[in-house]
This record gives structure tokens, C-alpha cells and sequence, in this order.
């Protein structure tokens, strides 16, 4: 198995950013078919790098969007996929000290519906048409939205 699945398969059941503990599992692992999009005009932009733990104490595994111009790159019928322009970092844990970090190419999803369970995310890109949903992003992720990140559609 490889390390990217290991660092999957023990991501803990809450996910934490700046003091806020969101009530989903962060997990996820779910491959998804995409069909590539032609037209790239929709893009997301991260003002600053974002970081996501698994749980409020003593966090154990983490991940970091970087900052930056994300590209609108593939859609689904349930979410837009944006490309990160650098790696989408993923870290492990001990002591509040980073212990191993893998990097994997993808970036963040957005649901179309304006109401989903799974409202965002990151994922991981494995080729032109699949993606694997990697981290799970609640309401508070969205309600950042003009302060930490913004969108043009």
C-alpha cells in the first residue's frame, strides 16, 4: 500500500482550521469520473496558503493548499474541478511538528448545487478523466469566501 493511501486511510473524524472544528470526517477516497472542460474562464484564487487539520488537539495529519490562481480543468455532475498551481501538500504529524509530507498534483472541488453535503474539497488527479476526492471542506471553508479566497463566476 502505497503512502498516499496509508496517509488516507488514518485521517481522523473532524477537521480543524484556525480554531474551528468542522462536524465531518475529512476522509474520503472516493475516484470519480470527469470530462475535461475546453473552456477554462472559471478559476478560483487562494489569497494565501490554506491549512486543514484533522482534529483541534494535537492534530495528527494535515493538508496545504497553495497559494494562487486555481484553473478550472474538469467537471462532474456534481462538482467543478480547479487545478492548484503548485501541489497539493499533504502532511503527518507528532507534537505539532511535521513528520512526513507527500505532495500530489490536483487541487480544490466545488459543488454545483448550491446546497451538498460535501460542499468542497480537495482532490487528487490521477489523469484526464479521474480524479480522487481526498479531504472533505464544510460550510466554514465556504464562509471564507472573499477573505481567503474568492472565485470569478
Amino acid at each position: 500500500m502505497n503512502k498516499f493511501v496509508i496517509l488516507l486511510s488514518t485521517i481522523a473524524a473532524t477537521t480543524l482550521f484556525s480554531g474551528c472544528v468542522l462536524p465531518m470526517s475529512p476522509l474520503t477516497h472516493e475516484a470519480r469520473a470527469v470530462s475535461p472542460l475546453t473552456s477554462q474562464t472559471k478559476e478560483v484564487v487562494f489569497k494565501e496558503p490554506m491549512v486543514w487539520y484533522d482534529q483541534s488537539f494535537a492534530p495528527t495529519r494535515g493538508i496545504m493548499f497553495p497559494q494562487g490562481t486555481y484553473q478550472l480543468e474538469a467537471e462532474d455532475s456534481d462538482y467543478l474541478y480547479f487545478h492548484a498551481p503548485a501541489q497539493i501538500e499533504y502532511r503527518s504529524l507528532q507534537g505539532g511538528s511535521v513528520t512526513d509530507d507527500q505532495f500530489m498534483p490536483g487541487g480544490v472541488f466545488l459543488a454545483k448545487a448550491g446546497i451538498s453535503l460535501v460542499p468542497a474539497g480537495a482532490y487528487s488527479s490521477v489523469d484526464e478523466h479521474t480524479n480522487v476526492l481526498t479531504w472533505k471542506l464544510g460550510g466554514s471553508f465556504l464562509r471564507m469566501e472573499g477573505s481567503k479566497w474568492t472565485k470569478n463566476f
